[in-house]
């Protein structure tokens, strides 16, 4: 292919080279007939006449027989008038000889006489062999140009044959070496291009999919969401699904074991939908997926939702919890948004998580269904408040030395009107939203330490405190009134706030500490060695104790720079009079590994569970 390119543009250098060349040696050739009859001219020029009587047809026929003047003709003009001459002249001599064509005059007395030579010998018989040549070449090199042409079509033309045939070589190989060489330029570009769709494809996956449980993430629920309500889908069920002890399980144990609780319970959604092919799945935040069933009536929810709460009921008896998911459900209708769904199907979970554990509930309609979801819960809380329907569990911990006392770490339960445990982080985010979060924590507060302080164990109890504490100054005053009330038990008493809400509000913290040692209690930073003010934390409030944070833990047995780094929090825990607790212990080799470190005390599920005291 290079090579018949190459032909072919040399051969037309080559044309145009012997085209200039052929035109050269014609206006040479020219020239010097042009010369000759040149000369004839200057011969008549030179004559002298000197009569008239000269000037007629006798002498002049004479006159051209002698000295060979053919080109003057034998009728003139006489008295300035245009003499008629022979021939038309040649394009050539006005082309090489311009003026050589001008008109040429004899004055003879007083007349004149005006010719123009006709120049009627000059040859064009290298013209015409010139035109024959370059004829000739013209004609080769629009042959050239055609089989060029044709043998560019032909190559196309199999080039295009073999690769839609997914194959480059034929029965009769017409490219040769050529034909291989695209072979494997072929090869090449089809592998860059199955590595470039899977590329594509991992990261549409990333996009698209949840990482911890493999489903479809929210991303992918609100895009088939709207093309559900743009097609004006009918009998369209969608399933909300909150697990309700993650923040818990994270609390305790650490965030693995709470994502392997999370995978659990997709494992029972899954196992529940699959007599629904047509089914999505979807996980949407930390603890809620999203179920969507096209082409079912609402009427038959009762059977996916009763056994999803017999699965779910199974699985929390196992895993000795309260409670491990509850249901929300909606229908998608004409003219919804997604808000609006989502609003239905978060009303509706509100009004199971206040039933019974595991339960569910169904929401078709929008404002009266959200105004007596908000209704029940704010009857419920009320109950809790006036009540006091609580019950207290408390965990142990394991002291490693004697000079720790022993502790236990006591954990609020909420019950409903049936006795019947309810999701504690619901129970708070609902009392927030319906302002009556601060009663609530007074009226759970006064009933931990009633409870304890009726306890004959010479315990240090734990109380969880809120972040409502450090942001209402109302609050701490009225927690050191309350503990006026139990003189014997505040020495006993150790109250654990969380560090990164510590570190939140550092300035409120500080004299909620200092207000704390006045009244005899002691302090503990919770799920320590998270935030990147832990050590701060140290020097600003000066606690009694700091304990570990379970994620830090459960990464010990593994990570060895993990274990250096709780080993330096024991050692400058200790350098500064505080003990320290391991929270989320759950192997023997974590236990192992944490005496080694000289830890205090261990907290976690190969300890002790939580256990109700009242």
């Amino acid at each position: 292919m290079k090579g018949l390119r190459t032909f072919f543009v040399v051969n037309a250098f080559l044309f145009i080279a012997l085209w200039i060349s052929l035109v050269g040696v014609h206006v040479q050739l020219f020239k010097l007939d042009l010369a000759r009859e040149n000369q004839q001219i200057n011969t008549l020029l030179a004559l002298q006449l000197t009569k008239v009587s000269q000037l007629n047809q006798d002498y002049l026929s004479g006159l051209r027989e002698q000295h060979n003047l053919s080109f003057i003709s034998t009728q003139l003009a006489v008295d300035n008038t245009l003499a008629t001459v022979g021939s038309a002249q040649h394009w050539l001599v006005d082309l090489a000889e311009p003026s050589k064509t001008a008109m040429q005059t004899l004055a003879v007395d007083k007349f004149s006489v005006n010719f123009k030579p006709s120049f009627e010998f000059v040859s064009d018989g290298y013209l015409k062999l010139y035109l024959t040549i370059a004829a000739l070449c013209f004609m080769g090199y629009f042959l050239t140009s055609l089989l060029y042409l044709r043998a560019i079509s032909r190559v196309k033309s199999k080039l295009k044959k073999l690769v839609n045939a997914d194959r480059l070589v034929d029965e009769k190989p017409v490219l040769g070496s050529v034909g291989e060489l695209i072979k494997d330029q072929k090869q090449q570009f089809t592998q860059q291009i199955r590595q470039q769709k899977h590329a594509i494809k991992q990261l549409e996956k990333q996009v698209a999919l949840d990482p911890l449980t493999g489903m479809f993430n929210r991303h992918s629920f609100r895009q088939k969401m709207q093309e559900m309500l743009q097609s004006e889908s009918k009998n369209t069920v969608l399933f909300l699904v909150r697990a309700s002890q993650l923040e818990e399980i994270n609390k305790s144990r650490g965030h693995q074991a709470g994502d392997d609780y999370i995978k659990e319970i997709a494992r029972i959604i899954d196992l529940n939908r699959k007599d629904y092919s047509s089914s999505l799945l979807y996980r949407l935040l930390g603890a809620e997926f999203a179920l969507i069933i096209p082409n079912f009536a609402a009427s038959r929810v009762s059977q996916i939702a009763l056994a999803l709460k017999s699965s779910l009921s199974d699985y929390s008896s196992n895993k000795q919890m309260q409670s491990a998911a509850y249901t929300g459900v909606t229908e998608l209708k004409q003219g919804d948004t997604i808000e609006r769904i989502i609003a239905r199907t978060d009303a509706a979970l509100a009004i199971a998580q206040s039933l019974s554990p595991n339960g569910w509930e169904i929401v078709l309609e929008d404002n009266e269904t959200l105004e007596s979801s908000e209704l029940q819960w704010h009857t419920t809380i009320s109950r809790l408040i006036n009540h006091a329907n609580f019950r207290l569990a408390s965990q142990a911990i394991q002291s490693l030395h004697r000079t720790m006392p022993a502790y236990h770490e006591v954990f609020i339960r909420f019950l409903s009107e049936k006795q019947q445990q309810l999701p504690t982080e619901t129970t708070l985010v609902m009392a927030q939203r319906l302002g009556v979060i601060v009663e609530l924590e007074k009226v759970t507060l006064r009933y931990i330490l009633k409870t304890i302080s009726s306890q004959n164990a010479e315990y240090r109890w734990g109380i969880n405190l809120s972040k409502l504490i450090l942001t209402d100054p109302e609050f701490c005053g009225w927690l050191t009134q309350e503990l006026l009330t139990y003189p014997n038990l505040k020495s006993r008493v150790v109250f654990e706030i969380e560090e990164e809400l510590l570190d939140m509000h550092l300035t409120n913290a500080k004299k909620l500490f200092e207000v704390l040692r006045r009244n005899s209690c002691h302090t503990a930073i919770a799920d320590f060695g998270n935030g990147i003010g832990s050590f701060k934390l140290f020097k600003e409030l000066k606690p009694n104790y700091v304990k570990i944070s379970s994620d830090l833990v459960q990464q010990l047995e593994t990570d060895k720079a993990n274990q250096q780094f709780v080993t330096m929090l024991v050692e400058v825990s200790h350098r500064l009079g505080c003990q320290v607790i391991a929270q989320g212990v759950e192997t023997l080799e974590q236990k192992q590994l944490l005496e080694s470190m000289y830890v205090d005390s261990l907290q976690g599920y190969l300890i002790a569970r939580p256990e109700l005291i009242s």
